[in-house]
């Protein structure tokens, strides 16, 4: 993806996380898929680098 697009992706999360906390419910039910899993792990660590390839096998 371009770097536009993963803004766009981004900001679309952000409004769904905003929705969500605005709604009371901080469970919204929407699965977390092994991307976007290791992508929780990585921002939890702390270490965000930049990545290569859209994957992160």
């Amino acid at each position: 993806m371009k770097a536009e697009d993963h803004r766009k992706v981004a900001q679309w999360h952000m409004k769904q996380a905003d929705l969500h906390e605005a709604s009371g419910d901080y469970s919204c039910g929407c699965p977390a898929d092994a991307q976007s899993r290791r992508i929780i792990e990585i921002v939890d660590s702390g270490v965000i680098e930049e990545e290569q390839e859209c994957s992160l096998n």
